[in-house]
């Protein structure tokens, strides 16, 4: 009769034991070597010699820019109109899958 509670309370003991070696498994170990640098960041000339000047970034943003004003052409009429179809016939699909199930006519 009393056998379950033996074995319950062994199982409980199994479990403690298991969660203590599992934590302190995880513990960090403490290595020297793992310390913080805490020098001068800035005492390395990265930081206090700025680069030369460099016109390549200002040439490849005038060439972007004139291809940019090219692909920007006005819609036309019919272009935006389509657009505002396809976009509601795509909202109403979607909301409709959606609603179909509840309404008991899903697939």
């Amino acid at each position: 009769m009393w056998g379950w509670i033996f074995r319950s309370h062994r199982l409980k003991v199994l479990l403690v034991l298991a969660l203590f070696f599992v934590s302190a498994c995880s513990v960090p170990r403490q290595q020297p070597e793992m310390d913080l640098d805490t020098s001068d960041p800035f005492a390395d000339p990265f930081f206090t010699q700025p680069p030369e000047w460099n016109d390549a970034v200002l040439q490849q943003s005038a060439v972007l820019a004139e291809n940019g004003e090219e692909a920007q052409k006005p819609k036309s009429f019919l272009e935006r109109t389509e657009g505002v179809i396809l976009g509601t016939f795509v909202v109403g699909a979607g909301l409709a899958q959606m609603a179909l199930p509840f309404l008991g006519l899903g697939f």
